[in-house]
Protein backbone atom coordinates (compact mmCIF):
# COMPACT_ATOMS: atom_id res chain seq x y z
CA UNK A 1 0.00 0.00 0.00
CA UNK A 2 3.06 2.30 0.76
CA UNK A 3 4.37 1.80 -2.49
CA UNK A 4 1.05 3.16 -4.46
CA UNK A 5 0.91 5.67 -2.46
CA UNK A 6 4.17 6.74 -2.98
CA UNK A 7 3.85 6.38 -7.03
CA UNK A 8 0.58 8.06 -6.81
CA UNK A 9 2.76 11.62 -5.23
CA UNK A 10 5.21 11.10 -7.58
CA UNK A 11 2.70 11.04 -10.49
CA UNK A 12 1.51 13.73 -8.93
CA UNK A 13 4.54 15.72 -8.79
CA UNK A 14 5.76 14.92 -11.97
CA UNK A 15 2.99 16.87 -13.26
CA UNK A 16 4.10 20.04 -11.50
CA UNK A 17 7.27 21.19 -12.18
CA UNK A 18 7.84 24.51 -10.92
CA UNK A 19 8.34 27.42 -14.03
CA UNK A 20 11.27 29.97 -13.05
CA UNK A 21 9.59 33.27 -12.67
CA UNK A 22 9.28 36.39 -14.82
CA UNK A 23 12.58 38.11 -14.11
CA UNK A 24 14.45 35.02 -14.49
CA UNK A 25 13.44 33.99 -17.87
CA UNK A 26 13.92 37.33 -18.77
CA UNK A 27 17.59 37.48 -17.63
CA UNK A 28 17.79 34.15 -19.59
CA UNK A 29 16.49 35.73 -22.80
CA UNK A 30 19.29 38.54 -22.13
CA UNK A 31 21.95 35.92 -21.84
CA UNK A 32 21.06 33.40 -24.44
CA UNK A 33 20.63 37.26 -26.76
CA UNK A 34 24.27 38.51 -25.72
CA UNK A 35 25.72 34.67 -26.53
CA UNK A 36 24.09 34.79 -30.18
CA UNK A 37 25.25 38.65 -30.94
CA UNK A 38 28.54 37.29 -30.42
CA UNK A 39 28.13 34.35 -33.43
CA UNK A 40 27.07 37.18 -35.89
CA UNK A 41 30.11 37.89 -38.85
CA UNK A 42 30.08 41.10 -40.04
CA UNK A 43 30.94 41.52 -43.39
CA UNK A 44 33.37 43.67 -44.50
CA UNK A 45 33.87 46.94 -46.07
CA UNK A 46 34.73 45.85 -49.44
CA UNK A 47 31.82 43.39 -49.18
CA UNK A 48 29.25 45.37 -48.14
CA UNK A 49 31.12 48.43 -51.18
CA UNK A 50 30.65 45.20 -54.15
CA UNK A 51 27.35 44.27 -52.70
CA UNK A 52 25.75 47.68 -52.70
CA UNK A 53 27.32 48.62 -56.31
CA UNK A 54 25.45 44.90 -57.28
CA UNK A 55 22.17 46.04 -55.92
CA UNK A 56 22.65 49.62 -57.92
CA UNK A 57 23.41 47.86 -61.20
CA UNK A 58 20.91 45.72 -60.51
CA UNK A 59 18.20 48.32 -59.87
CA UNK A 60 19.57 50.62 -63.26
CA UNK A 61 19.69 47.23 -65.92
CA UNK A 62 16.44 46.18 -64.49
CA UNK A 63 15.01 49.65 -64.74
CA UNK A 64 16.43 50.46 -68.22
CA UNK A 65 15.00 47.02 -69.25
CA UNK A 66 11.29 47.81 -67.96
CA UNK A 67 11.85 51.75 -69.69
CA UNK A 68 12.85 49.82 -73.29
CA UNK A 69 9.84 47.62 -72.62
CA UNK A 70 7.20 50.24 -71.80
CA UNK A 71 8.18 52.36 -74.76
CA UNK A 72 7.63 49.03 -77.46
CA UNK A 73 4.36 48.33 -75.61
CA UNK A 74 3.00 52.39 -76.53
CA UNK A 75 4.57 52.27 -79.49
CA UNK A 76 2.45 49.38 -80.25
CA UNK A 77 -0.46 50.57 -78.78
CA UNK A 78 -0.30 53.87 -80.65
CA UNK A 79 0.37 52.12 -83.88
CA UNK A 80 -3.17 49.65 -82.67
CA UNK A 81 -4.45 53.29 -82.24
CA UNK A 82 -3.86 55.20 -85.35
CA UNK A 83 -4.95 51.58 -87.56
CA UNK A 84 -8.41 51.62 -85.72
CA UNK A 85 -9.45 55.27 -85.85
Amino acid sequence: MAKKEQNASEKKNSGKEKKPGFFSRIGKWFRDLKSECKKIVWSTRKQTTNNTLIVIATILVIGVFIWVLDAVFNLGIATLISVAA
